[in-house]
């Protein structure tokens, strides 16, 4: 197979038709993901009435086993493309996918739909940072921005509408129409990037990633997400909660260890040295303990306590990531004007006052534009400015040669805080959802992201970044 030619450019930042085929290909890839992940949100109320004897504490593994994969095997898929090709990569991921969406689709108990789904967040894993490598690849080195920012998007728009498409199949068909809806996309994708990606150059010498370091941080947040969402039923100071509390804490201490000692550990030595990215991830994480579960919060929301149908719950929430995938494409032209810090606070503020409004106005008796509307508006626009500039702000002190791997340490941070932020959710609302628990879910919303704001006040200004 011949290697990619550098750049992409046929001039000086001349982009290319194959650059922009690449891209197209690449952000299908985007697509896929989006759809799948975002229609989990809306499915869980459906599925049990195929899982009748399970609870919704049960069903949303099927979302935290996805996050908790996805951010233990990211880092190490990307050195892994680096060192074996990125295409490679990418197609094995792939493949995993249509094994584990197909999986999906016809799964017989709960736990082969959440094994399922872990190995779907093992796929993204792969997919996403081998997409965004070709992507860039393709491009020449003055135009990568823009390619960035339009694969990006796409993620956004495509979680956007997948709520949307999810509770139509859902109201059509069921659960098992839903999550089949990424499997054409995802062929279309392998089918055209046949045709147009090409390999890219392998670096054999490059350091091999740390396979037990990943395992750790899975281990460490599967550990902690059971011990809370089980915690209120096996008892807290049950010797298997104390135990998987335990498991959690052994497993982050090795993580601890891993990083210090090994050659090419999770979390690169040299970035924990910069103030800025240390600052932004912690910001990134606490905030992501909250926007990553408000989705499926809204939508437990509208289908449990305001009785809507999956497809109108679907649609309501869609306003949400519409909002965010607005404000995104504003919030980076405004950062780069004023500086990181004066647009990520007041747009972590924007959620916060979001949330404040749904804990004001949670009834039993709802008015969707006067009681929601707004609030969603308010939530949308604040994820839409808050994590992808936070992942500026923390890659803007770090060494260009690190660029790569500090952004998936910002992501791995991101997916490891919702999967611990939906477990929390889940304990705050129980077994039997009152409108009373969705409130206390919508104050525990503003809390946790209110000190994100407070964390990433303390990042540098503009002139000190640049």
């Amino acid at each position: 197979m011949k290697k990619a030619s550098i750049g992409g450019s046929e001039g000086n930042g001349v982009v290319t038709k194959r650059a922009w085929q690449v891209l197209g290909v690449t952000s299908l890839t985007n697509i896929a993901i989006g759809i799948d992940l975002s229609i989990t949100n809306v499915a869980i109320p459906d599925m049990q009435s195929s899982f009748p004897s399970a609870s919704t504490a049960d069903l949303s593994w099927t979302l935290t086993f996805y996050m908790v994969v996805y951010a233990g095997f990211l880092i190490v898929s990307g050195r892994l493309a680096d060192r074996f090709g990125r295409l490679r990569v990418l197609n094995i991921g792939f493949g995993i996918f249509i094994f584990s969406a197909v999986l999906t689709v016809i799964a017989p108990t709960v736990l082969t739909l959440i094994t399922a789904r872990g190995l779907i967040g093992l796929s993204a894993a792969m997919v996403a940072p081998a997409s965004l490598g070709l992507a860039v690849g393709a491009w020449p080195v003055e135009r990568r921005g823009t390619a960035v920012t339009i694969w990006g998007s796409t993620l956004g728009l495509s979680s956007a509408v997948g709520p949307i498409i999810g509770g139509l199949l859902i109201d059509a068909g069921s659960w098992r129409w839903a999550f089949s809806a990424s499997i054409p996309v995802v062929v279309i994708t392998l089918l055209w990037g046949a045709r147009t990606l090409t390999e890219s150059e392998r670096n054999p010498d490059a350091s091999r990633p740390d396979l037990v370091g990943s395992v750790s941080v899975t281990v460490a947040a599967s550990g902690l997400a059971l011990a809370i969402v089980q915690g209120r039923e096996w008892g807290w100071g049950s010797p298997t909660v104390l135990g998987l509390l335990l498991l959690s804490i052994g497993a982050i201490a090795l993580v601890a260890r891993r990083i210090t000692h090994h050659p090419a550990p999770i979390v690169p030595r040299e970035l924990l040295q910069v103030s800025s990215f240390k600052i932004a991830a912690i910001a990134v994480f606490t905030f992501s303990l909250g926007f990553f579960s408000a989705m499926l919060t809204m939508v437990l929301y509208l289908v449990e306590i305001a009785e809507y149908s999956t497809s109108r719950a679907g649609l309501g929430v869609s306003v949400m990531a519409f909002a965010a995938f607005i404000s995104a494409m504003f919030s980076g032209r405004i950062a780069d004007r004023f500086g990181y810090r004066n647009v990520v606070v007041p747009g972590i503020l924007l959620f916060v006052t979001g949330a404040c409004w749904l804990y004001l106005r949670a009834t039993s008796d709802i008015t969707y534009f006067v009681d929601l509307f707004p609030g969603f508006i308010l939530l949308g626009a604040g994820i839409g400015a808050g994590p992808a500039l936070l992942t500026g702000a923390g890659v803007s002190e770090v060494d260009s040669a690190n660029f790569s791997v500090a952004g998936a340490v910002m992501q791995t941070a991101r997916q490891l805080a919702g999967a611990i932020g939906v477990a929390l959710i889940v304990m705050i609302l129980g077994s039997d959802p009152t409108t009373a628990s969705f409130r206390s879910v919508f104050l525990y919303l503003a809390g946790v992201t209110f000190l994100s704001a407070l964390i990433a006040s303390r990042l540098p200004s503009r002139k000190q970044i640049i």
